[in-house]
């Protein structure tokens, strides 16, 4: 029962890392480009797609959790980072 415990955090954290996510979106768009079945090509690009979205989804959150920290709720993207 222990271990389960120890998995899911592991996974936990493993996936919420939109690095990762970014990282899984490239292997499916690779994979896609491989593929000769168009079904199968959709799929993957679909794959690839929900992959990033999830990976803005993260890195959104991440961005208001700083805000909401650091009491910045009511800046924007351009004054918490002016370069980006």
């Amino acid at each position: 029962m222990a271990g389960d415990c120890q998995a899911f955090e592991t996974w936990g954290l493993f996936m919420s890392d939109s690095v990762t996510y970014r990282a899984s979106a490239e292997v499916c768009a690779k994979l896609a480009a491989d593929v000769d079945d168009p079904y199968a090509k959709v799929v993957l690009l679909n794959m690839a797609e929900g992959w990033l979205r999830l990976a803005t989804y993260v890195e959104r959150r991440q961005q208001n959790e700083v805000r909401e920290h650091f009491g910045a709720e009511g800046l924007s993207d351009q004054d918490v980072n002016p370069n980006g």
